[in-house]
């Protein structure tokens, strides 16, 4: 059978991420992988293709359609099954993704076939064979009339099969994140084993948090032909002895790659020696999600971290010269001074990049919002991007509010100290990227400035 994957391009109503970053599509090369030998398969990536979908399906006439995607793309899948229905009505179309697995609910539209709910990588071949021959469709796949009420799904099945990335070839020099050029992703652990009540990746395994064996991660990395690697866990930084035994690994096998992780302050504030040897063997760049420099609003989030960590965390990445990107939870409750906070603490901490993202109450997390302090419509969903204002300011207009997230993250990227870091450590091709990148994003939150101003 002919399979085309779809990523989607993002809505011009979602701020910012894809104008600093695009990186493969690893769920879908994972899926291609699993095609059967008489399958014919092509990954269209419409993030970097110019064409439109309706070219690709004319010229490749697919019998199946599979698009992965998160909820700023739900209404961007109704519109390309609509158009794959509408060239190709026999056409199967297949959906999948994280918000898929969540909220397969918000799926139920009438030219959607297919919603992947488990274990894709496990029941993706067998679900081949069910549109096909007819055979018994696999549990975790929901047809139209399948609910979570009426449906039971399977226990998890973290198992997965190395990605095909000769599926994305013509794409790969051209992936990045931020900084990082030609970036390749793995996948080492699935989910999460902390309890911060804010964040969706917990919800997606449903608590459960599993590691993939460091054997099988070895492989896979020997097979990955970029140098920069984008470790793409919700948390890499979690199990002193896992993390010791990778960096071993990495040694013994000779393996020399730059690494991008997540972590939290916590872990690197308490093992200062494991980070250093972790910069010996390849870690270049961490994520941290800070979240917040306040203690309630940390224990709000249940985070169980404290604030007072944070200067011997970023002391320790300073001294190996490990690059930061914090992400920092902006509540609604917050006023000018809070901002003003914020960006004192950024700048003393010696930050030079962050992702300030709102707080959004995602479906089926524990966050405490009232809807009626919800601000942006559910079925909105290319605006659920945690950079829009969801959750009503208490005590600055909307306008206001996006004026001051602006003007921090003004503050704090075009410093002067912080340009400096920048011209004397990046490539200049990826600090134009990320100039170009920035702009855009600021033009998207003027023109949101504007719109509040007059709704």
């Amino acid at each position: 059978m002919r399979i085309m994957f779809i990523r989607p391009r993002p809505s011009s109503e979602t701020i910012g991420l894809q104008h600093l970053m695009i990186v493969e599509p690893l769920e879908l090369e994972i899926l291609y992988a699993l095609k059967r030998a008489n399958d014919e398969a092509l990954i269209v990536d419409l993030i970097l293709e110019r064409k439109p979908l309706e070219f690709f399906l004319r010229e490749f006439l697919p019998e199946i359609v599979c698009i992965t995607g998160y909820i700023t793309n739900v209404n961007t899948i109704f519109e390309y099954c609509n158009l794959t229905k509408q060239l190709l009505p026999e056409t199967k179309t297949v959906v999948g993704g994280v918000h898929c697995e969540v909220c397969p609910e918000d799926f139920e539209h009438e030219n959607i076939d297919y919603r992947v709910v488990r274990n894709a990588a496990s029941v993706f071949t067998s679900l081949l064979n069910h549109i096909e021959f007819q055979t018994e469709l696999p549990k975790g796949v929901f047809s139209r009339a399948d609910t979570l009420i009426n449906t039971s799904l399977p226990a998890f099945d973290f198992q997965v099969p190395f990605p095909d990335r000769s599926a994305t070839a013509k794409y790969r020099n051209r992936y990045f994140y931020i900084f990082q050029d030609r970036v390749a992703l793995i996948k080492t652990s699935f989910g999460c084993p902390y309890n911060c009540n804010f964040c969706f990746c917990r919800i997606i395994t449903d608590k459960t948090y599993f590691q993939r064996p460091l054997a099988e991660v070895i492989d896979e990395l020997k097979l990955i032909k970029e140098k920069e690697i984008y470790i793409v866990d919700d948390d890499f930084l979690v199990d002193k002895k896992r993390i010791v035994d990778f960096i071993a690994a990495l040694r013994l096998h000779q393996i020399e790659k730059k690494f991008l992780i997540y972590s939290r302050a916590d872990f690197i504030a308490s093992n200062p020696d494991i980070i250093h040897e972790f910069r010996k063997a390849g870690l270049r760049t961490v994520i941290i999600g800070f979240e917040s420099f306040s203690v309630k609003e940390l224990d709000t989030y249940n985070k169980n971290t404290n604030p007072a960590m944070y200067a011997d965390t970023m002391k320790i990445l300073r001294k190996e010269k490990i690059d930061c990107f914090a992400t920092i939870i902006i509540p609604p409750y917050w006023d000018k001074p809070d901002f003003v906070n914020l960006i004192t603490w950024v700048r003393k901490l010696g930050i030079y990049f962050v992702n300030l993202q709102p707080l959004t109450p995602l479906p089926k997390t524990g966050t405490a919002i009232n809807d009626e302090d919800i601000i942006l419509d559910r079925k909105s969903f290319e605006k659920w991007d945690l950079a829009h204002v969801s959750v009503r300011p208490s005590k600055l207009t909307a306008a206001e509010f996006y004026k001051e997230i602006l003007h921090a993250y003004n503050a704090i990227l075009y410093h002067p100290a912080t340009l400096w870091k920048y011209l004397t450590t990046y490539k200049p091709m990826m600090l134009y990227k990320m100039l170009i990148g920035g702009y855009r994003v600021g033009k998207q939150y003027r023109k949101k400035i504007k719109e509040a101003t007059h709704a």
